[in-house]
């Protein structure tokens, strides 16, 4: 049975996580396991127990939750921070998909060091899944892919779980490429989602290419017009300097989005880039 991994940490946006886990879990028959980084725990001003009695605690808490879910479910605790420590989860549980919830900051900066899935993307090829603590735990059945016109590849694993939505929720899809002005309008970043591979046999789609000065705007602009229900995002991994959409771009719709985010993790392969794109409608039909 597949798993889905939840990091928890018992808070609001964690809460919603593990519910929108459950949700997503039962269609596509996987198990969730809910998992607390012991080092990670931190505790708001207005906490009315100590930091000792919600350790002592937590076992029972966590344990709890488990039973509450719809679908068979365990808990862990695990000694460690989540830096030094994901890869092992990761190659422990293989899950299918991560999931986290996700904390809204003021700063891009603060966004990078709260969100630290971002970073986590860049040295694995799991899935992740962040999930707002204002997201209506709704199907994905309107779902919008945002990526960048670049050539890129999928690894296997998160290629898949991206199809299995398809295939189970049969969602209304929407591909979005924003661009800096009307002349730098063309169809290059369709071609490319269709060359990645990422999409498997004939997809209904259609194909938003707003004309926007930043490029999240764009990303929310059609997230908010579609109706959408999950925000699917291409993140490569590259280092922080440099980046124009990946990174900082990611962050900044994190940090707006109030819908859940899967984040795939892409490789800058050469294949990829010597990939020839194949004419938009071979595969699928674009509604432009």
């Amino acid at each position: 049975m597949d798993t889905i991994v939840v990091l928890t940490d018992l808070s609001p946006a964690a809460e919603q996580a593990r519910r929108y886990a459950a949700q997503v879990a039962a269609p596509l028959g996987a198990r969730v396991v809910l998992l607390h980084l012991s080092q990670e725990l931190t505790l708001p001003s207005n906490a009315t127990e100590t930091s000792a009695e919600v350790r002592r605690t937590l076992p029972a808490k966590l344990q709890a939750l488990a039973d509450d879910m719809l679908v068979p479910t365990s808990a862990a605790i695990i000694d460690g921070n989540f830096d030094e420590d994901i890869d092992a989860i990761i190659e422990r549980y293989n899950p299918m998909l991560l999931v986290l919830g996700l904390t809204q900051t003021n700063s891009y900066f603060e966004a990078l060091l709260a969100n630290r899935a971002l970073n986590t993307l860049r040295y694995n090829t799991c899935p992740i899944m962040l999930v707002p603590a204002s997201a209506a735990l709704a199907p994905p059945y309107r779902v919008v892919l945002a990526v960048d016109g670049e050539a890129f590849a999928v690894p296997a694993p998160a290629a898949g779980l991206f199809n299995e939505v398809l295939s189970t929720w049969a969602p209304e899809l929407a591909v979005v490429n924003t661009v800096g002005s009307a002349a730098k309008a063309s169809i290059a970043a369709l071609q490319q989602v269709q060359a990645s591979g990422l999409l498997r046999g004939e997809q209904r789609l259609s194909f938003q290419q707003p004309v926007v000065s930043a490029p999240e705007d764009g990303i929310l602009r059609v997230l908010n017009e579609q109706r959408g229900s999950l925000l699917v995002m291409v993140a490569r991994r590259r280092s922080l300097l440099g980046q124009l959409f990946h990174r900082s771009v990611t962050a900044r719709v994190l940090r707006n989005t109030t819908v859940p985010v899967l984040l795939l993790p892409a490789a800058d392969t050469e294949a990829a880039v010597a990939g020839k794109p194949q004419p938009a409608d071979e595969l699928f039909v674009p509604l432009v």
